[in-house]
């Protein structure tokens, strides 16, 4: 009980300095000033850089909004009394997504010298090493299966413009042979929003992958 007095007390005090509250599934709070709601993105600005970049996060990894107005809009079909159907991401479409925002924003782990270039192969993501300047990559990089995830944590946030993505995942260790092992991917991004973003993606995915029926694949 003093936690959830202590949580609509923060939103009541949030609400008055006019700004809006997502409250996302993991229950990450951000505070933001919303430009724009579909039933597939919610875009918005940070609440602490508001002439800053124009962010946007799938309406599937969002529980609730708070308005600033006090109104009150959900995402989560539980919460919404099911309401209205709540609208989901394609594996493609999920794809599509992680590609653009780890292409732009994700870098390996030691420096932002170097960008990770995202592609899959099948449902598996590689990540590949860039030059510093972004000609080619180093190395063939390394074949991740999320379908088999053992640990995400929660994005490590060093500053407003450093933050870090740790999962344990399964690789592909030998790819002739199709061997797997287990591996810690930690991503360096140069937004923690973006980080938080590619995190609950990558988190969807999984869903996606465990989920996926096999039935009406293509062969």
């Amino acid at each position: 009980m003093k936690n959830i007095y202590l949580l609509l007390m923060f939103f009541s005090i949030s609400a008055c300095f006019g700004q809006d509250i997502i409250l996302m599934k993991d229950s990450e709070l951000v505070r933001a000033k919303i430009t724009k709601i579909t039933n597939e993105m919610v875009q918005y600005h940070r609440l602490d850089n508001l002439d800053g970049p124009l962010y946007e996060v799938p309406t599937t990894l969002i529980k609730k909004i708070d308005f600033e107005n006090g109104a009150e809009q959900f995402f989560d079909v539980e919460e919404a009394d099911n309401t209205s159907e709540k609208p989901n991401y394609s594996l493609s479409e999920t794809k599509e997504f992680l590609i653009k925002t780890i292409n732009e924003h994700g870098f390996e782990e030691d420096t932002f010298s170097r960008r990770y270039r995202a592609n899959f192969e099948g449902d598996m993501l590689r990540l590949r090493v860039m030059k510093r300047d972004g000609s080619r990559p180093v190395n063939n990089g390394i074949l991740y299966d999320f379908s088999n995830v053992y640990a995400f944590h929660k994005v490590s946030r060093r500053s407003d413009k450093l933050a870090f993505v740790n999962i344990w995942v399964s690789i592909v260790k030998n790819e002739k042979k199709m061997k797997f092992d287990k591996h810690k991917l930690i991503m360096r991004v140069d937004d923690p929003d973006k980080a938080e973003s590619i995190l609950n993606a990558l988190k969807y995915y999984n869903s996606l992958l465990v989920g996926k029926s096999k039935s009406h694949d293509k062969f």
